[in-house]
């Protein structure tokens, strides 16, 4: 009887090593093909968005607000669908919805607002009672597979709300860039006014297709700001639901949350919420400043490596690079400024 020869336990060992090698080698493109689909999928997210957008000025000929959240007893010309029914304290005419909840309807998601346990109210703010049930459901289109957090704010810290989970989003309307003048003269550029530094999605006003005069395709609609009910900056959280004084943040219905592309102070610290935050002076402009995938707090955020998707006003999506300039992003973010776009 012949005697079976067994692996030495050198050999055992070098096969285990090549197998591990192997699998090192795989591993990054199997990540790499993975993050690609992830980027692909957000990016379709977005085009989607845009679509509705383009929806809703079909429907009405001109722009949805990209928030409704103002505290004046004043009228305001086309918010009338956001009248307020119930007494606010203080005293307000509009009730408080964000640009996400607005779009629904243009997004064929419209059975949300109906079925969900007495539909959805726009007369009511949207975390009155009555739109809990609506606001608490995920919607597939707002969220982004490559953010790592879970997209429901539990706990929620707001007195009153122990029971209600708000589902999140990850795409919000740009509704302005930097709104200081010596910021822009600090980058070579001269000051749009307050008109023209607007976003194509304002706050509380809908725009006409005749004010944007950069152009649809010159000019962003609405981009990544991921897992915006955490604080992350430099790729690193440092805060949550349970910090305190968070409170809640990056509802898809809720009316807090828009892009200002306004910049951040840095150099960012992964990890710690940048302070002063914003880029407000002509030295802020011209030191270190991150444009994007520096801090998620109303500025263009995303968990794709170097990039952040955005849809422009024409519905085409593209993946900006984290290091575009703050002056090429104000030229982006700006419906009026008047400036060919950068190449970059």
């Amino acid at each position: 009887m012949v005697p079976r020869r067994a692996f030495t336990l050198v050999e055992l060992l070098v096969v285990i090593a090549i197998i591990g090698v192997l699998v090192a080698l795989l591993l990054p493109a199997v990540q790499a093909a993975r993050e690609a689909a992830r980027r692909m999928k957000c990016a379709n997210n977005l085009r989607q968005i845009g679509l509705a957008i383009h929806n809703h000025e079909d429907t009405y000929k001109y722009m949805p607000p990209g928030i409704v959240q103002t505290p004046t007893t004043t009228p305001i010309p086309g918010l009338d669908d956001y009248l307020a029914t119930t007494p606010k304290t203080p005293a307000r005419l509009y009730a408080n919805h964000g640009f996400l909840s607005i779009m629904l309807p243009y997004l064929e998601q419209a059975n949300v607002l109906v079925n969900a346990g007495g539909g959805y109210n726009f007369h009511l703010d949207w975390d009155e009672g009555a739109n809990r049930t609506a606001a608490a459901i995920r919607i597939p289109t707002y969220e982004c597979a490559s953010v790592p957090s879970k997209h429901v704010i539990n706990p929620n810290p707001v007195a009153g709300q122990a029971t209600f989970f708000p589902a999140t989003g990850d795409y919000w309307p740009v509704t302005r860039g930097n709104s200081f003048a010596v910021v822009w003269t600090a980058l070579g550029l001269g000051f749009p006014g307050p008109e023209g530094n607007q976003g194509v999605l304002t706050s509380n006003a809908r725009t006409r297709m005749a004010e944007i005069t950069d152009g649809l395709s010159n000019t962003l609609l609405a981009g990544e700001s991921g897992a915006r009910h955490e604080g992350w900056a430099g790729n690193k959280k440092y805060a949550d639901s349970t910090t305190a004084g968070w409170g809640v943040r990056g509802a898809w219905a809720s009316s807090s949350n828009n892009i200002v592309c306004a910049g951040t102070v840095g150099p960012i610290t992964p990890g710690v919420a940048p302070s002063p935050g914003k880029v407000t002076t002509a030295a802020q402009a011209t030191g270190t400043v991150a444009t994007i995938n520096g801090w998620n707090q109303g500025e263009l955020y995303a968990f794709h490596p170097q990039v952040c998707n955005v849809v422009l006003g024409d519905g085409s999506v593209r993946p900006l690079k984290a290091s575009i300039s703050l002056a090429a992003l104000q030229k982006l973010a700006c419906r009026g400024d008047g400036y060919a776009l950068d190449p970059d």
